[in-house]
């Protein structure tokens, strides 16, 4: 049976690493906007040159383009057992767009994971990806995406939550705890849909 899940939270909150571990276990498409936006870049496609400029300044890529890029790369995918979006949508105009998107397409969000951190935390784990070369890990980047998160993002768990589809997380722990917890809500969730 098909679910789909969406992955919120700040920057490194762990939305990456436990999109992954989901996803295979799952066997959902992981659908990493972020990843998408780099793969572009490194093609040097235009819509790449304009997304390394914006992304390198702690930007956010536009609404219209991020979902274009989006529908194209979910339509091309065959897949029963559903989908996992890490990061996007982004801001609740994402939002709003991308539930008339599923509802045309008979597409149904099931479950979405606010992951979150304390901001010391996030901190640490932004200057270990800034030392292994991640270009958009700096003071100053990070500062101005952690602000466009608060700004533009952070509205969307109450969005979700008067959805009565989110589900707070906190990653303040070992990746094998977090994961097993989540793990037993999707667990949880598949029990009771298919009773």
């Amino acid at each position: 049976m098909e679910f789909n899940i969406i992955m919120i939270g700040p920057p490194c909150s762990g939305k990456g690493t436990h999109s992954k571990l989901i996803s295979e276990k799952y066997g959902l498409s992981h659908i990493s906007t972020g990843e998408l936006f780099r793969q572009e870049i490194a093609k040097e496609t235009p819509l790449g040159v304009l997304a390394k400029m914006l992304i390198d300044k702690g930007n956010l890529v536009p609404d219209s383009i991020t979902l274009k890029m989006l529908y194209q790369y979910v339509n091309s995918l065959r897949n029963d057992q559903g989908h996992l979006l890490d990061g996007v949508p982004r801001t609740l105009a994402q939002a709003e767009i991308f539930e008339k998107f599923i509802k045309k397409h008979h597409i149904k969000c099931d479950l979405v994971f606010y992951l979150h951190s304390p901001e010391e935390v996030l901190f640490q784990r932004m200057f270990k990806r800034a030392a292994e070369g991640r270009a958009d890990d700096n003071d100053q980047v990070f500062l101005k995406r952690m602000s466009n998160y608060f700004e533009l993002t952070h509205v969307l768990t109450e969005y979700y939550l008067a959805k009565g589809k989110l589900i707070s997380i906190s990653t303040n722990a070992p990746i094998h705890e977090v994961s097993a917890t989540i793990f037993a809500r999707i667990d949880q969730y598949l029990a009771e849909i298919n009773k």
